[in-house]
């Protein structure tokens, strides 16, 4: 038996199944209030969150929670796989371009100039404390770091009960697979006609999407951004890149590599996917063109 919960959290609709015998509806009707606690932590909305406290400290050391500090070194590691392109310190650059509020609160802000966003390398962790030091002067978003590590974390909670499938909006966390199939059916959309493209199974695998295509959002001066900061110039960045979904055993590198695609375009960035490890992927163009991995094109595709 499949059981289902939906409800919204950090900024999202989240879904969660769990094939279970009777009693996994139980097991579900926590999950609202363990995602609640998670994003009081980890929220950037929240003067008050625990992540906003940190960055108010910026330049000295802070003892922080296993939560949080688990999500800042798996953003570190991110920027480290990607060589920054995934930089966690745009925070300033995302209040300075207006996205200072939850996302539909926005309406008409002022943007301020941005510069590049600081260097993540200052990032300093000291792991048998749980302390973290930022650069002074800067700020971290965990943003979709944080929707992966909940995904992923939630999705282990669930996996000794059933396999499962988490789904905060859109990106996604498989862990086993359902009676009878080989994973858990996930669909990829063509972001031109809101349509499946395609579909993949995901067993014990993480699937992302980032795009350009929404959080798109107008300032008080007329000028067009996108929630997608380039950490380099600390703008909106330019790419001819609509959507990126990213397939991988990790849901924080899925996310993290699904922005570097992004900021690199899409032949590089493809290059960039068919060089990582596990990396798999498929690619929007804005001139409506979709491309694809040489791995996703032959593992993953199940017309192939």
């Amino acid at each position: 038996m499949i059981h289902l919960i939906e409800f919204r959290a950090m900024g999202c609709q989240v879904s969660i199944q769990l094939e279970a015998d009777a009693a996994g509806g139980d097991i579900l009707r926590h999950l609202p209030d363990r995602f609640a606690s998670l994003e009081a932590l980890l929220t950037r909305f929240d003067p008050h969150s625990e992540l906003m406290r940190l960055n108010a400290r910026d330049g000295e050391w802070v003892a922080v929670s296993e939560v949080l500090f688990a999500n800042i070194c798996a953003a570190k590691q991110a920027a480290l796989m990607t060589d920054g392109l995934y930089n966690p310190l745009i925070l300033p650059a995302l209040v300075a371009s207006g996205y200072d509020c939850s996302f539909e609160q926005i309406a008409m802000p002022t943007a301020y100039a941005a510069s590049s966003a600081a260097d993540w390398h200052g990032i300093a962790l000291r792991m048998t404390t749980q302390e973290v030091l930022l650069p002074a002067g800067s700020a971290i978003d965990l943003g979709g770091i944080a929707k992966g590590w909940t995904a992923a974390t939630i999705a282990d909670e669930l996996a000794p009960f059933g396999a499962c499938l988490v789904n905060i909006g859109g990106d996604m966390v498989g862990r086993g697979a359902p009676h009878g199939l080989p994973g858990w059916q996930v669909e990829i959309e063509d972001p031109f006609t809101g349509e499946a493209f395609t579909s993949v199974y995901l067993a014990d695998q993480s699937i992302s999407t980032s795009g350009t295509d929404y959080r798109r959002w107008q300032t008080a001066t007329g000028s067009d951004h996108h929630h997608i900061i380039d950490p380099r110039s600390g703008h909106s960045a330019e790419t001819d890149v609509l959507s990126a979904t990213v397939i991988h055993p990790s849901a924080t590198t899925s996310e993290a590599y699904a922005k570097a695609i992004i900021l690199q375009g899409v032949e590089n960035g493809l290059q960039w996917l068919n060089q990582q490890w596990h990396g798999t992927g498929v690619v929007f163009r804005r001139d409506g063109a979709a491309f694809a991995t040489s791995t996703f094109i032959h593992e993953w595709n199940p017309s192939q």
